[in-house]
């Protein structure tokens, strides 16, 4: 009997996250069923920390989630991480002999069109989807299927996965007995869900700081223009408080939450932690000077765009990391130069900033249930939907 729910893999930086959940609207809207999660070492752009250990966390996440649903998951969505990606922006055009209906098939040779670049021999292609249209040069939308006129141009994003993730996370999957696996663009669901959650339409850029990985990218709505992966995260915070406090990991994480960037803190001020008062103003600093290593190496990682991106674009952050430090938002804007909004669901099922890459994942997998859109036939033709 076929399940009545999707169930999604998410890989961050420091733990595997299963979840299953049941659709409530095609536009992508879920309930949440069961959450599975498992810690791991995990990754940099090249390898796993320590892939001996990747088949246990995996399991571990899948079979929790197996349990509470008292079902056996037999397909799953999941999410490429971001070093394991690579993505290219294409424009291509179609003119007509006069005007015409633009229909769901010339969506598509658009998007053939466009896909002019090879993935080469270590990686796997993804998904091809438009970001927008252009209707003879100068009525610009998202579906331009019924539309009349005598050129379409598109701008289609491509994405592509490189061989070695799935050559070691589709063996584990088969011995759990799942069989049917459709990888996605992990960044690229959760910009798109954040998009369109908060958004709705136009550019935005999306930061998400893990815990030692950090995403930064630019959506266009229905796809992305640009994405970048950098191994610098929140764990790095606790870290540095660790070297100059002179204290153990736990005790710094602890500390993390006592602290108010926000305060305007004096030489005598101090932090109550577990009985133990530290310097305040020397935590602020330190935990500053970070957080301005992030944002410069975020404004870095768009030097390498080549994408005109509007001066008014929205910036929201998501994450484990900064989301809920105390200040950590104003401080990354302070570097940024930029307001900076801190992603956030109406539905408390959704609100949680360190799942919104397992809710992307959720709401691709949906609205790939749909079959009706262009974009997604192509992304079948592409992923094949299997090991």
């Amino acid at each position: 009997m076929k399940n009545n729910f999707v169930t999604i893999l998410d890989f961050g930086s420091g733990k595997i996250t299963c979840m299953a959940a049941t659709k409530v609207s095609d536009e992508g809207e879920f309930v949440i069923k069961a959450t599975g999660q498992s810690a791991y070492s995990g990754f940099d752009d090249k390898e796993w920390y320590e892939p001996n250990l990747l088949e246990g966390a995996i399991t571990q996440a899948i079979s929790q989630v197996e349990n509470k649903m008292k079902a056996s998951v037999k397909e799953i969505y999941v999410g490429v991480p971001g070093a394991f990606c690579a993505l290219v922006a294409n424009e291509a055009s179609l003119t007509f002999h006069s005007k015409k209906k633009i229909d769901a098939d010339d969506v598509e040779d658009v998007v053939k069109k466009a896909d002019i670049y090879k993935a080469g021999d270590d990686y796997i292609p993804l998904t091809g989807r438009p970001v927008y249209f252009i209707i003879d040069g100068a009525i610009k939308t998202t579906d331009a299927v019924g539309s009349i006129g005598n050129k379409l141009t598109g701008l289609i994003s491509f994405s592509y996965m490189k061989k070695y993730f799935r050559n070691t996370v589709a063996p584990i999957l088969l011995e759990k007995g799942i069989t049917k696996v459709h990888y996605v663009n992990g960044c690229e669901a959760q910009s798109c869900f954040i998009a369109n959650s908060m958004l709705k339409e136009g550019y935005s850029i999306i930061i998400d700081i893990g815990y030692i990985t950090t995403n930064v990218s630019l959506c266009g709505g229905n796809g992305l223009l640009f994405q970048k992966t950098f191994a610098l995260g929140s764990g790095y915070l606790a870290s540095d408080l660790c070297q100059v406090l002179g204290c153990d990991f736990n005790f710094a994480l602890s500390a993390l939450e006592k602290v108010n960037l926000n305060l305007e803190v004096k030489p005598s001020d101090a932090y109550a932690v577990g009985g133990r008062m530290i310097d305040a103003n020397q935590t602020n600093a330190v935990i500053k000077a970070r957080i301005a290593q992030i944002g410069q190496y975020v404004m870095r990682s768009f030097d390498m765009c080549d994408k005109e991106i509007p001066s008014n674009t929205p910036i929201i952050l998501t994450g484990g990391g900064l989301a809920y430090l105390r200040g950590g938002v104003d401080s990354l804007a302070h570097t940024l130069q930029k307001p900076v909004r801190l992603y956030r669901s109406l539905n408390p099922q959704t609100n949680r900033n360190e799942y919104t890459s397992g809710y992307g994942l959720i709401y691709e997998a949906i609205r790939a249930g749909k079959n009706k859109s262009v974009i997604l036939s192509f992304f079948k033709k592409l992923t094949k939907g299997d090991n």
